[in-house]
């Protein structure tokens, strides 16, 4: 991860909302996220274990500082329900600044 990213979102996929919706929780409470949407009608469509895969999966973005991009995915990793979960993480190019002051505020570690 780029550190010099100071703002990130932080994509991922899950099996069920409920699944979403504890993982997106899960991060917020632990302020390694400010927060979460969870989309729900995904169709994705993949090969696993040699057997083409269509399955509807809920989508998860989750906004947060770069600096908790580390742990936020080893805490998707341990909680998630699939073995190889889809994580991963693009830089915010261009926010609202008071957004982007609301995140950091709400990943601080105080």
């Amino acid at each position: 991860m780029n550190k010099e990213t100071e703002f990130v979102t932080i994509y991922l996929m899950a099996e069920s909302e409920d699944v979403a919706v504890h993982l997106a929780t899960a991060l917020v409470k632990e302020r390694l996220v400010a927060c979460a949407n969870v989309q729900s009608g995904t169709r994705s469509i993949y090969e696993w274990d040699g057997i083409i895969q269509l399955d509807n999966e809920i989508t998860v973005f989750m906004k947060t500082v770069a600096r908790k991009v580390d742990a936020a995915i080893e805490r998707i990793k341990e909680m998630h329900s699939y073995e190889v979960p889809c994580i991963t993480v693009a830089p915010i190019v261009a926010a609202n600044p008071a957004y982007l002051e609301w995140v950091r505020r709400q990943t601080d570690d105080e």
